[in-house]
């Protein structure tokens, strides 16, 4: 079977506030990649646990995550600028997506790190009437290629949040939040064996979860920050610019939505 991984950086365990962290200017950018792929490591390991499989990573934080060097050999990586808003998920026929490292939204109650999309600029994210974070839009993703979501390690707020949208999914909490800027994590290598244990447990279990996907037509709402953020949605033909910073996308279609349209392309 050929499996996906996503990973992000923020809810790794060590890894509690981005200006330290998270950023190629970071004091300890290079030990939080480090924990970061190791991680990813034992999501690797517990899906290899369970057969000879084929797995592709893809670098999902903005300033790269994953250290191709450390990175367990029986893995592919995709990474680099300008990558397509599918993220190569298009690439072939995925069995399952996995989640690494992933945050919770702008917002979430007892998140770290928690933001939508951008530190600064988003408020919410709203689908079809769903409060949307990152994991619920990468699994609307991986839906629109009929690739079920399959499991999550972050905080326990980015876990929740997935649980909400996607029943019987497995998640592994490898940290608490206490705040954007503190959390009470496991010590990395708890962490790691209990991603592994998570993993196998939901490789062996998937057959239970079926594509994340909302039925059409699609309704999307923004809210942001600054009204400055409103500027690429001007002039186009599928979205309605709304009071106090808000922008309404429609569309009939999920890719176009997802690949173009929230984003102002």
């Amino acid at each position: 079977m050929r499996y996906y991984i996503i990973t992000d950086m923020e809810g790794v365990s060590g890894v509690v506030d981005f200006d330290d962290y998270g950023s190629r200017s970071s004091p300890y950018y290079e030990k939080a990649v480090r924990l970061t792929t190791l991680e990813v490591n034992a999501a690797i390991e517990g899906i290899l646990s369970t057969g000879n499989h084929e797995i592709i990573v893809c670098d999902g934080h903005g300033a790269g995550a994953i250290d191709i060097e450390l990175l367990h050999k029986d893995a592919e990586l995709i990474f680099g600028k300008n990558l397509r808003l599918s993220f190569e998920m298009d690439d072939g026929r995925y069995d399952g997506l996995l989640m690494v490292g992933q945050h919770a939204m702008q917002d979430a109650a007892g998140a770290n790190l928690g933001h939508t999309f951008e530190h600064v600029n988003i408020k919410s994210l709203t689908i079809n009437g769903i409060l949307m974070g990152e994991a619920g839009v990468n699994a609307l993703r991986a839906g629109a290629y009929d690739v079920p979501t399959i499991f999550l390690s972050g905080d326990i707020a980015a876990c929740s949040e997935i649980e909400k949208i996607i029943p019987g999914i497995t998640t592994c909490a490898v940290k608490r939040g206490i705040s954007t800027t503190s959390a009470v994590c496991l010590q990395p290598d708890k962490a790691r064996e209990k991603i592994k244990a998570s993993v196998r447990k939901a490789v062996s279990s998937m057959d239970r979860i079926k594509p994340y996907q909302l039925k059409p037509p699609y309704e999307a709402v923004f809210d942001f920050f600054n009204a400055d953020r409103l500027k690429r949605y001007k002039g186009k033909n599928y979205c309605r610019i709304l009071p106090d910073n808000k922008v309404c996308i429609y569309s009939d279609e999920i890719k176009p939505l997802l690949l173009e349209r929230l984003w102002g392309l």
